[in-house]
């Protein structure tokens, strides 16, 4: 059985061994023992003060196999990007130009450098060993993000976003980095990935163009990957489409990937989920019709798919579950469905 929890200090070991299996892809976990720390120690402190909608906190969480005690994913929850750190991204803008003397229209887009953004909630972090990629792991550690956002709406922005990793082609190159952003630079894609990701970002804001870009001056690669997510995010890119967040022509300035957003209290699990209250242990035949269920607060935060039997605003659970959550009989906690049914169609590509 695998539970998503908030990490912990006891943690660090644990994490810095899973932080190597990444393959040094996430700028958000990197396998330095001091960096790991601090997101550590950020995260429990954040679920440990009474933090307003105005501060910025990092919710980190972990998926732990309860057999073994192991760390098998990962996933977080970052509030009010932008306000300590800039938070930079691209707006694909459309310009339509006429001539009467010639008659001609000319349509043209951009890339404006903007913060919009700021003072979203920003999901990411998202990582899973590739052995547990089954039995609805994926969809747990992300969906349960949004069950900790419910258990304090007031801590989390008006509007929560995620990015997407960008194309890169058969050469595993960015085409929008190697023709845009490395011009700016100078330096490789992979190092100012993780500078943005462990530094003041301030390099950011010091070399990259100040005015618009006119895509169309652009080589066709570069042209046709901006918006274009890569292929292995599809699965993730697939479940935030589900829970509501759209393209609205936002782009990652480095490869860019497609920006999704959507509004914090339209999300489908958080809308979707209700406060039961346990009346009751029961020997629950295993099915596939398993809910999300979580536990009410920050710090003893827990979340997994289980059997449930509901009886109007009373729930029963398994005795050997509740065990593991913490929880007794009258104890409240939150129901989600297991399965996301919304669909929100996701067009990517030259919006």
């Amino acid at each position: 059985m695998q539970i998503v929890r908030p990490v912990q200090t006891a943690d660090l070991d644990n994490l810095m061994r899973l932080a190597k299996k990444t393959g040094g892809g996430m700028t958000s976990m990197p396998a330095d023992l001091k960096l790991l720390a601090k997101r550590i120690a950020d995260s429990v402190k954040a679920c440990g003060t009474k933090f307003t909608d105005k501060d910025v906190a990092t919710y980190f969480m972990v998926l732990e196999d309860v057999e073994t005690g192991d760390l098998v994913g990962t996933s977080a929850v970052y509030t009010n990007v932008g306000l300590n750190l800039p938070f930079y991204t691209y707006k694909v803008l459309r310009v339509m130009q006429r001539c009467p003397e010639l008659d001609h229209i000319q349509e043209t887009r951009l890339l404006t450098l903007t913060n919009d953004f700021t003072g979203s909630t920003e999901i990411g972090s998202l990582f899973l060993l590739p052995e547990f990629r089954i039995s609805g792991n994926g969809s747990l550690l992300s969906r349960a993000r949004y069950m900790l956002m419910g258990n304090r709406p007031e801590r989390f922005g008006e509007k929560t976003i995620a990015e997407m990793r960008g194309f890169r082609d058969e050469n595993d190159q960015s085409p929008v980095w190697e023709q845009l952003g490395k011009k700016f630079f100078g330096i490789a894609f992979d190092e100012a990935d993780i500078m943005s990701g462990v530094s003041d970002k301030r390099f950011i804001s010091d070399l990259m163009p100040k005015y618009p870009i006119y895509i169309d001056l652009l080589p066709k690669a570069a042209q046709e990957a901006i918006g274009v997510p890569f292929p292995a995010s599809m699965p993730a890119l697939k479940m935030l489409e589900k829970e509501g967040f759209k393209f609205t022509n936002y782009v990652d300035i480095f490869d860019g990937g497609p920006t999704v957003e959507a509004y914090t209290q339209d999300i489908y699990t958080i809308r979707q989920t209700q406060t039961r209250r346990i009346s009751g242990f029961s020997d629950l035949p295993e099915t596939k019709n398993k809910q999300l269920i979580a536990t009410e607060g920050l710090a003893d935060f827990k979340c997994c798919l289980a059997d449930v039997e509901e009886d109007g605003p009373r729930i029963k659970i398994n005795q050997n579950l509740a065990d593991i959550l913490g929880l007794k009989i009258g104890d409240r906690i939150k129901v989600a469905p297991g399965r996301v049914v919304n669909n929100h169609k996701f067009g990517v590509k030259n919006q």
